[in-house]
């Protein structure tokens, strides 16, 4: 499942690549074996969309690959109306067989059923696919985003990426910065993957809130260094590169520091929008700089790189210790 935003219209490179920071998320999973699928018990959902998620997810698909007959999950759900079976149904047909049709009224069912997360789902497939359901089952935005935050009311971060992302989006018609600030706070809370640089973006693109540059430029370095983002540097770089739209000074000592980050993090990562835009910055601007304004932007980028290894050394920590 994916959530992303399009903007043929931007010139700039913050504004494009801020501008294309797309949702994605497949699908949740519980931590249980398939042989506890019988029990009517609450189970724990994993999501796609946080920074610590891959590990849940292979579990989730060996859970799915290993099923004897997948049509056991849909029998439990059907007859014995367990809302675990109703999920992994659902999940198997989204994640294994590429069956979405089949998918969605089982993610529905397991909602019905009391998995109130499961309605991330029921409202993603409605606003992603609206061309997949017919007069008798398509849902309006309202009905959608109500089971969007039915989902977000029981914990699911995927389900507050979404919402933080719809009130931001034209397309839909809905648009309410003060909403989608609100639900991108609580989604960095929630370890959301890039949150902290699609609030920039909110502050910068959408909203166009000069007052709020100090704070984007705090959040597109967190986002940097927690999460070894790419274009969090390369929008760094452009910001002190180009100044005048975010009302700060010019700065060629962080644009250069900012290119060799990018290059190091982005290496065979190939992204024609914004194509070699570090290399040419590396190349060009240290004509223009003085010998210690170059030994400044090599120290900071120094410094940079080895806070976000400390940051890795910690997460790594961390998951040991859980």
């Amino acid at each position: 499942m994916r959530y992303q935003k399009i903007n043929k219209n931007i010139g700039r490179i913050a504004i494009i690549i801020l501008s294309q920071l797309s949702m994605t998320g497949c699908t949740a999973s519980s931590y249980a074996t398939t042989d506890s699928v019988a029990q009517s018990k609450p189970f724990p959902l994993v999501y796609f969309g946080t920074v610590d998620s891959d590990k849940e997810i292979v579990k989730l698909v060996t859970i799915l690959k290993e099923a004897k007959d997948p049509k056991i999950f849909q029998l439990e759900c059907d007859k014995n109306k367990i809302a675990q079976s109703c999920y992994y149904y659902a999940s198997y047909n989204d994640l294994i067989a590429d069956n979405r049709k089949e998918s969605y009224p089982y993610y529905k069912k397991a909602f019905d059923l009391g998995s109130k997360q499961a309605g991330y789902f029921v409202g993603a497939f409605q606003i992603n696919y609206p061309e997949r359901f017919d007069n008798n089952t398509r849902l309006d935005i309202d009905k959608s985003i109500y089971y969007l935050k039915e989902a977000f009311k029981a914990g699911s971060p995927d389900a507050t990426r979404f919402l933080m992302m719809i009130y931001r989006d034209r397309e839909l018609n809905i648009i309410d910065y003060d909403k989608a600030e609100y639900y991108n706070k609580i989604a960095i809370d929630q370890n959301v993957r890039t949150s902290r640089a699609l609030l920039a973006s909110l502050y910068m693109h959408h909203m166009k809130d000069k007052y709020k540059i100090n704070e984007s430029i705090d959040l597109l370095n967190r986002d940097l260094i927690l999460e070894k983002n790419w274009e969090s540097s390369l929008i760094l770089s452009n910001i002190y590169l180009n100044p005048e739209e975010f009302g700060i000074d010019k700065n060629v000592v962080k644009t250069l520091a900012y290119a060799y980050i990018t290059r190091d993090l982005r290496k065979d990562v190939i992204e024609p929008r914004v194509a070699n835009v570090e290399n040419d910055v590396i190349e060009l601007l240290p004509q223009v700089m003085t010998i210690e304004q170059l030994k400044q932007a090599k120290a900071l980028y120094l410094e940079i790189m080895a806070k976000m290894n400390e940051e890795q050394i910690k997460g790594l920590d961390n998951k040991t210790s859980r």
